[in-house]
């Protein structure tokens, strides 16, 4: 049965249409981009156990953003799902298609052990770490950004958020670079968060991250880097201030000339 699956997987990626397919993305150096395919299905016994078509469109969307599939490499990866295969965005994809967009002056992210963490203000967004001590235990990850306008961005997680984010939003946590590179797919929830937040999105990006967020039931965040609060006064116009009525002292009637104003607001309610 193994062998009639790897024949059909075989078949079916070096037929004429899917070749012809596949070349018009890859320039041309579509049984280089089959072979390693083919090498990664055969190599995974649930991903070798999914429908030839969702392999393809996986395939598909990683070779359109021009991004190698090979999982050592940690740029994408075709993860099975209910016998279905799906594109993930791996972290050094992630990081790539940031700088391909021409915005970005400096982005990283990393992991912090608990010999080197010192404290994390999450409010001002200051991180103390001392990296010349040993990499024991993994206490958290951190992901920067730096933008050519000279905005800049930090955040940190500790590993135990970023295990309950996987487990909550990852369709395929349980057979993924989740739970055979934790490290790596925990930098890149955090470069995702920080990008699509803050980060102008090139087309590329936009793509990238709609494709992920397929495989993990999240929605894109918000793309503005410099969100401004519009209020009401800033769409329609200053409205008039209206005073606050006060009475006289010893007979408690309300001045004159603010009774008037109570009088003109009454007929303007009548009309």
């Amino acid at each position: 049965m193994a062998n009639q699956m790897q024949v059909s997987h075989k078949d079916f990626f070096n037929s004429p249409a899917v070749k012809n397919k596949l070349s018009e993305v890859v320039s041309g150096k579509s049984d280089q981009f089959i072979a390693s395919l083919l090498s990664i299905v055969n190599n995974n016994k649930l991903l070798s156990n999914a429908d030839n078509n969702s392999i393809l469109t996986a395939a598909m969307k990683a070779a359109t953003l021009n991004l190698p599939i090979e999982p050592s490499l940690g740029f994408a990866y075709i993860v099975p799902y209910k016998r279905q295969a799906q594109f993930q965005l791996g972290y050094k994809g992630l990081i790539q298609l940031a700088i391909r967009s021409g915005q970005v002056k400096n982005i990283n992210s990393g992991v912090i052990y608990k010999a080197q963490f010192k404290s994390y203000d999450p409010l001002f967004e200051t991180l103390e770490v001392d990296f010349s001590q040993p990499e024991d235990e993994v206490a958290g990850y951190f992901a920067t950004l730096e933008l050519l306008n000279g905005f800049k961005k930090l955040i940190y997680w500790t590993k135990e958020r970023a295990y309950n984010h996987g487990k909550r939003f990852s369709k395929s946590f349980g057979n993924s670079p989740w739970q055979t590179d934790f490290d790596a797919m925990a930098q890149k929830t955090l470069l995702k968060q920080i990008i699509s937040k803050y980060a102008p999105l090139s087309t590329e990006l936009q793509e990238a991250i709609t494709a992920d967020n397929e495989t993990e039931d999240e929605k894109a965040a918000p793309i503005d880097v410099t969100p401004q609060e519009e209020s009401l006064s800033d769409l329609i116009g200053e409205a008039p201030q209206e005073e606050v009525p006060t009475a006289d002292p010893e007979t408690g009637e309300i001045q004159e000339e603010q009774t008037a104003l109570f009088d003109q607001l009454g007929d303007l309610t009548d009309d």
